[in-house]
């Protein structure tokens, strides 16, 4: 896969987007506070709300999404997942960097914040992301142009 496409999220989107965070966070947040579906359910719908996600496109396939929010600031990202079969082939890459152009041309920092259980930080760092805190649950990382 060589480009992606966006598109806004839809409430219609909604069980989708679910499905992709239950799949790709549920060990990382059943490792660090146990996994509960009904508080994971009610904190999804209060806190990723369909219509704030831009879902990842190749071709008429749904591979991902990602939920970017303005401060007056920085940039946060919220979240960024990307379909297991379309991991490790530039994809989340090529978004993130994406992303990243976005900061750069708001001249603001992009932050983020990383389950420790997930694996995911030496992916950041190689695109530049610094540590700027911890706790005892996740990392904070920041990109500056």
């Amino acid at each position: 896969m060589k480009e992606f496409q966006l598109m806004d999220g839809k409430t219609s989107d909604k069980e989708w987007l679910y499905n992709l965070y239950q799949n790709a966070m549920k060990p990382c947040i059943k490792a660090t506070w146990g996994w509960n579906e009904e508080f994971q359910s009610n904190g999804f719908d209060n806190n990723l709300k369909p219509t704030d996600w831009k879902i990842i496109k190749n071709g008429l396939e749904r591979i991902g999404g990602f939920v970017l929010k303005e401060s007056n600031d920085h940039l946060w990202l919220e979240m960024i997942i990307i379909k297991p079969e379309y991991q490790q082939k530039g994809v989340g890459r090529r978004v993130l960097t994406y992303i990243q152009s976005i900061a750069k041309e708001k001249s603001l920092p992009l932050r983020l914040s990383i389950i420790k259980a997930n694996l995911v930080r030496p992916f950041y760092l190689k695109l530049g992301f610094c540590q700027y805190d911890e706790d005892d649950s996740f990392y904070k990382m920041q990109w500056h142009s």
